[in-house]
């Protein structure tokens, strides 16, 4: 395998200008961040163990940088802690369906937090730190060619690390050499087992990103003050790859295309807050409820029909068909599928402790059994099919590209409304003139000299 995708990777990450860039690119990155923002408001508030995390980033001092819906500021790596347990604690945020990642959970924290404790990051400047980093995330999961799932890890936030780094490592203005050094101690303080499927009480689903968050302000803190790392982080013979993939990768894809295709930008943006497995269903379920009335006595039998890598939605059955706590419901088809037929809708208000326990919903979800399809591809996770069976009648709806795909976009209406539920959700009260300078601070961010003006609005 040759040892120059690694460094040719590293040197456009470090190299690259926002000039050089797509505009499209740049574009898509600025709806990332607003997406990501609303995100992490509304989990400062309904994040599971997210407020700890806080906590323990103001215990450990202050500092320049935002702590997200709150009034405090902390260190750079804190904050990046705290905020990323904010980016997945809702399972709200962006996605790349076909790379199976989110680019941004880790490396939006990241950028943020760096741009607070050097300041003078321009608009232009944090949007290219962004686009750059979730390209780089997208590039290293599209080049798995086995899940490292099954070798025990847990796949998503190991990502995220170098997402994190990369973001972080451009704000500080890293060279190649240095660039590969963020990644070698970023990836050196991170560890993510799939340990915490067979968990259920576990947070660490939850909150999952604060650790590559921080660990990748961390890598590029160091690499900049000249600590070495390793001089092949992801292909060397022990590196990254060996570890996670046991070296089943194919290379050329992490630098196909590259500087030409930025695949931050073609993420899917979350119209429901659960894991994006989930979505091909809620879909479903949501057309049929629109096309039909559905009584939940009246349906005897509902048979959802996924793949390989959904069958952790389904089981353990008992788990799925009654989660006890949010995230467990964010990851449960039996669960949303039912919630989504019994009410006709999805939101942050469908995982309260009163809705997980809401009856209707929970008999609704005993009727929803899976069928395995190995022809459908592993990563076509936004791929499926309902059938309900209703008295006599049966009713089916098949689900290509869920909601929010690059294909099948969220409006502009649509993204907005996720935006402003986000925000009355959050920790901090904010009121109408609030919400509309921030989605202004948000949408004017290319003009921004500094983005220590977006920051301070983030603390209401």
């Amino acid at each position: 395998m040759s040892q120059t995708e690694t460094r040719h990777l590293a040197r456009f990450a470090a190299t690259t200008t926002a000039e050089q860039i797509p505009n499209s690119a740049l574009m898509a990155a600025q709806m990332s961040l607003a997406d990501a923002i609303a995100v992490m408001l509304a989990a400062s508030r309904l994040g599971e163990g997210c407020q700890a995390c806080a906590d323990i980033a103001l215990i450990s001092g202050a500092g320049p940088c935002v702590l997200i819906g709150h009034q405090e500021r902390v260190s750079a790596p804190m904050a990046a802690f705290a905020n990323g347990a904010m980016a997945h604690a809702m399972d709200f945020e962006d996605t790349h369906d076909h790379a199976i990642a989110h680019p941004h959970a880790a490396a939006i924290p990241a950028a943020l937090a760096i741009s607070d404790v050097r300041g003078n990051v321009s608009g232009d400047e944090l949007l290219a730190a962004i686009s750059i980093s979730a390209d780089l995330v997208c590039r290293i999961a599209a080049c798995f060619e086995v899940n490292p799932d099954d070798f025990g890890w847990h796949t998503t936030p190991w990502l995220g690390v170098f997402g994190a780094a990369t973001a972080a490592g451009r704000l500080l203005h890293l060279d190649t050499d240095q660039m590969l050094d963020a990644w070698s101690h970023a990836m050196s303080q991170m560890s993510s087992f799939g340990e915490l499927k067979n968990s259920p009480t576990s947070h660490i689903r939850a909150i999952r990103d604060a650790f590559a968050a921080k660990a990748g302000v961390m890598g590029a803190l160091m690499a900049q003050r000249g600590i070495k790392g390793y001089s092949e982080p992801l292909q060397g013979g022990a590196g990254f790859f060996a570890a996670i993939t046991r070296n089943h990768i194919a290379p050329e894809r992490l630098i196909e295309g590259l500087g030409e295709r930025f695949m931050g930008a073609e993420v899917s943006f979350k119209p429901w807050p659960s894991c994006r497995g989930t979505h091909a269903y809620i879909d479903a379920a949501l057309r049929l409820s629109g096309r039909i009335k559905i009584d939940p006595a009246q349906v005897t039998h509902i048979e959802v029909v996924i793949n390989q890598k959904n069958k952790m939605l389904c089981e353990p059955r008992a788990l799925k068909i009654k989660p006890d706590t949010a995230i467990n419901a964010k990851f449960s088809i039996p669960f949303t599928t039912a919630s989504a037929l019994s009410h006709g809708h999805i939101g942050l208000d469908s995982f309260t402790p009163e809705a997980l326990g809401e009856e209707r919903t929970l008999k609704l979800s005993q009727k929803v059994h899976y069928r395995l399809d190995e022809t459908i591809p592993l990563r076509d996770v936004t791929r499926g099919r309902l059938t309900l069976h209703l008295g006599d009648q049966i009713y089916e709806e098949q689900i290509i590209h869920a909601l929010g795909h690059p294909l099948t976009p969220l409006t502009q209406e649509t993204f907005r409304s996720k935006f402003d539920d986000c925000l009355a959700h959050a920790g901090l009260l904010w009121d109408k003139p609030q919400c509309e300078r921030l989605w202004t601070g948000l949408w004017g961010i290319r003009s921004s000299p500094d983005v220590r003006e977006l920051t301070h609005l983030l603390q209401g």
